[in-house]
């Protein structure tokens, strides 16, 4: 690389343009404000390597960027003694706990009272659904097997846990559908539950006993975001949900075609609702849509989410081959291929090591020892927009 930093106006090197050709514009954006390259790069090393990508030449790019790239982390405890966390020098917890937490018991109604049952995820990210056309057995193999050795989980329908061993489900959180209503023995043994927001009154009364799920077994709602999304959110944990799932669409926006926000934004919104209703701690927040780097895990709990499901990032680990612009399950399409699902569980594997570092890393840097103190601490962080209007606020009164 000597020619290209003495003589920059006569060499340059520049990554082949047909490396792009395997995803759409939001991967292979080069636009990223935190680390030199694409998002797919950064990904592809990761899941190769398992390793924390590092650029040693510096950043040239530009301070702020749209997306994740407006918010940018407390790092305070750099300058004094760090807690190195990722060497193990201190232990620093990434255990999140997924369920109800009540915050007092009802010995009235009964004379055992019921503890709502938690599951517990080692790492704040857990794989998301993937439609059939963005889903093969390769990849339905591979993200099952590096679940159960990782200890996380993966949402998938009753037609892709068919296709899995009783052993491979162990991690599964079964997605319901309208014909699993009248019975589905996936939902027998499963950690958690997860259905669509219309789906979400059948739950109440005995529907619980007629799927055969116990009452302590945590209930997710898959919750599109949009406008009212806060709203609903806050029906939803009254009427007794335990998890909500956020889903903005795989480029991070909200569902709204007139004014589609991004996901952090909406997130916000949604956890500053529920707090200032009273019941944001009877819920936990499931954030998805938009996350493709590892940066954005802790970014969106700032926001205010306890956990995050990746999907096309799982795609991109794989190396799958996107056709055309993969924007929501409708409209995503990748070239189905078959490959050996112990490599991609190694792939998977990687990602996750590498992602679980670069969390210790900042959490490190934070000062803070348990992810879940993290949890809509916006102070931990500092907003572009806020910074800007703060900034240039006399400059508009006076205009």
């Amino acid at each position: 690389m000597r020619c290209v930093q003495e003589y920059p106006e006569v060499c340059s090197v520049d990554r082949n343009p047909e490396f792009y050709d395997y995803v759409d514009s939001y991967w292979s954006s080069e636009g990223d404000a935190t680390v030199s390259g694409s998002p797919m790069a950064t990904v592809s090393y990761e899941a190769e390597t398992g390793k924390i990508p590092i650029k040693g030449m510096g950043y040239k790019g530009s301070f702020a960027g749209p997306g994740w790239d407006s918010i940018w982390t407390d790092m305070s405890e750099i300058v004094r003694p760090t807690r190195d966390g990722v060497y193990g020098r201190e232990f620093i917890s990434t255990v999140v706990d997924v369920g109800s937490k009540p915050t007092s018991l009802n010995f009235v109604e009964t004379t055992h009272p019921r503890f709502s049952r938690t599951i517990e995820v080692p790492l704040p990210i857990i794989f998301d659904y993937l439609p059939p056309q963005l889903n093969g057995r390769s990849i339905l193999a591979s993200v099952a097997a590096s679940a159960a050795r990782t200890g996380t989980f993966f949402i998938a329908d009753s037609t892709q846990a068919n296709q899995l061993s009783e052993t491979q489900r162990y991690p599964l959180i079964p997605l319901l559908s309208d014909a699993d209503l009248n019975g589905n023995l996936v939902t027998r043994e499963a950690p958690m539950i997860e259905l669509e927001t219309y789906l979400a009154r059948f739950f109440e009364g005995n529907e619980r006993e007629r799927l055969g799920v116990s009452s302590d077994t945590p209930v997710a709602v898959r919750l599109p975001l949009t406008r009212n999304a806060a709203e609903t959110a806050v029906d939803l944990v009254k009427r007794g949900v335990n998890v909500i799932h956020l889903t903005a669409n795989y480029h991070g926006r909200g569902w709204d075609e007139a004014n589609s926000k991004f996901v952090k934004d909406l997130i916000q919104e949604v956890h500053g609702k529920l707090v200032s209703e009273s019941c944001r701690d009877q819920v936990t927040l499931i954030a998805s849509g938009g996350i493709t780097r590892a940066e954005h895990v802790p970014k969106a709990i700032i926001c205010g989410a306890d956990l995050v499901a990746i999907d096309t990032a799982i795609l991109i680990a794989l190396q799958a081959r996107f056709q055309g612009e993969c924007v929501s399950p409708k409209s995503g399409r990748i070239i189905e291929e078959t490959f050996d699902s112990s490599w991609g569980e190694q792939r998977l594997v990687n990602l996750l090591a590498s992602w679980h570092d670069q969390l210790i890393e900042i959490l490190s840097a934070m000062g803070i020892r348990d992810v879940r103190r993290l949890r809509g601490d916006v102070g931990r962080a500092m907003f572009n927009d806020d910074l800007e209007k703060e900034a240039f606020r006399d400059i508009a009164r006076r205009n």
